[in-house]
């Protein structure tokens, strides 16, 4: 593994929406999150009470299409962020962004390691990274370093001898 690039793969149809940015499910709020006693989430201590980073954290790992912020997830592995790219190896075609964190610094993006901020990450082989923008806007083109197009790979099917 390189430490200094993470990588994000995004589907086709998500790359065209969003003109080839990546855009969080939340702009102009801050990386925080408050969870409701509705039985969403587990009290087991990994919450806390009222709006945190550690409950925005917790809940965009888990699923931030249910708990929504400001973040975006990466992965320091490109081949986990190929499967995302290809819908899990459902869709034919994505894309992967290569991400330089020797320029996060200098444009404003913080890094939010999941590992160090929950317990049991929800998906401990993407070893996540959640990166915010300070502008709470998309991530900005300059800490870009490359787009790849990927496709699908084939599923192989086992040997009939």
């Amino acid at each position: 593994m390189n430490d200094r690039y993470l990588y994000r793969g995004i589907n086709q149809e998500m790359y065209e929406k969003a003109n080839g940015e990546l855009r969080p499910k939340l702009i102009n709020q801050p990386f925080s999150y408050v969870f409701k006693s509705d039985g969403s989430i587990k009290a087991n201590g990994s919450a806390t009470a009222g709006p945190s980073k550690q409950n925005a954290v917790l809940g965009h790992q888990l699923n931030s299409s249910k708990f929504p912020t400001s973040g975006i997830s990466t992965t320091p592995f490109l081949e986990r962020a190929q499967y995302y790219a290809t819908g899990k190896r459902k869709n034919s075609t994505g894309y992967v962004f290569k991400l330089d964190r020797k320029r996060f610094r200098e444009y404003g993006i913080e890094e939010y390691i999941v590992s160090e901020w929950v317990e049991n990450p929800n998906t401990p082989e993407n070893a996540e990274v959640i990166l915010v923008s300070q502008a709470l806007r998309e991530l900005p083109r300059q800490i870009i370093a490359m787009v790849t197009k990927v496709n699908a790979q084939p599923k192989v099917a086992a040997d009939s001898a």
